[in-house]
């Protein structure tokens, strides 16, 4: 700062650990697109760590604290749990470095924008906290911009195919008659075959729970008006057995009282028909 002077340094990018062939000795090279602005590369893992680092040289390596998605310099070695051919991505990007270690065969419902996005949620009225979700974009079937410039106008999917699935699976777990779990599998394993692209992503009757079938359908079925009442049926969206951030109005989570499970009836409403009696707790 008293020289007024700086420094640049070119970087290129790879990943070394003993999970990658090369061991801790040699790098895999990354690949840069410049139209994502992100490093890559596909790789054979095994069971074991990695980090990236630049230059071949350990002067600037990143790794990541507390598993959270979020690059540290010089942090903990990233699990690899198990061996497979991986998709390994970098996003030097802003305010956070951030990286996908996904396997080749992957759940492509997980659609998220993370450029110029931080992962934690400090200002719930500010866009760019938080990862944004990219599941509806406001185009045409011809690829044409929509009517609207700011908001989505694509047709609202009310109900679905998948839904009908989901609920059938989720009707045999919960006891109910009529159906069979070798066919409620079957349907749930549909749906995985479709985002997985094969059956990598298949699971047995052993694993399909009602915590299964909730997070399943999070993750089939987010951002359709679906997770609120999901979360009611399942009693989860008040109380504290399950937290998210900002429940109950705090960043960590809190529990919440059971009253929240209804919404108030409308003033309005109660003056028109002063017989109706409103909903406890309001």
């Amino acid at each position: 700062m008293n020289n007024l002077t700086y420094t640049a340094v070119k970087t290129t990018w790879g990943v070394i650990g003993d999970a990658t062939p090369g061991g801790w000795t040699t790098d895999q090279d990354m690949t840069f697109d410049p139209s994502t602005g992100t490093w890559s590369v596909t790789v054979d893992l095994v069971k074991g760590s990695l980090k990236f680092r630049a230059n071949h040289d350990w002067t600037i390596n990143y790794g990541d604290n507390g598993a959270d998605g979020i690059l540290d310099a010089g942090g903990d070695n990233i699990q690899i749990p198990e061996a497979g051919t991986y998709v390994i991505t970098l996003k030097l990007g802003v305010p956070d470095y951030t990286y996908s270690i996904v396997r080749k065969a992957f759940d492509h419902r997980a659609m998220f924008f993370t450029d110029g996005q931080s992962l934690e949620i400090n200002d719930v009225g500010k866009f760019t906290d938080g990862y944004a979700v990219t599941k509806f974009k406001n185009i045409t079937s011809t690829g044409q911009p929509g009517s609207d410039p700011t908001f989505v106008d694509t047709d609202f999917p009310l109900f679905r195919l998948a839904d009908v699935y989901l609920m059938y699976a989720e009707a045999v777990v919960r006891g109910g008659s009529g159906g069979d779990i070798t066919t409620a599998v079957n349907y749930i394993n549909k749906l995985r075959e479709r985002a997985y692209g094969d059956n990598s992503g298949d699971i047995t009757a052993d694993q399909l729970t009602l915590p299964f079938i909730l997070d399943e359908r999070a993750r089939e079925l987010y951002w359709e008006a679906q997770r609120r009442t999901d979360l009611i049926r399942f009693g989860e969206f008040t109380g504290g057995n399950y937290l998210w951030p900002w429940k109950g109005g705090v960043k960590e989570g809190t529990a919440t009282d059971s009253h929240y499970d209804l919404y108030p009836i409308p003033a309005s409403d109660i003056t028109a028909n002063p017989t109706l009696v409103q909903n406890p707790g309001y």
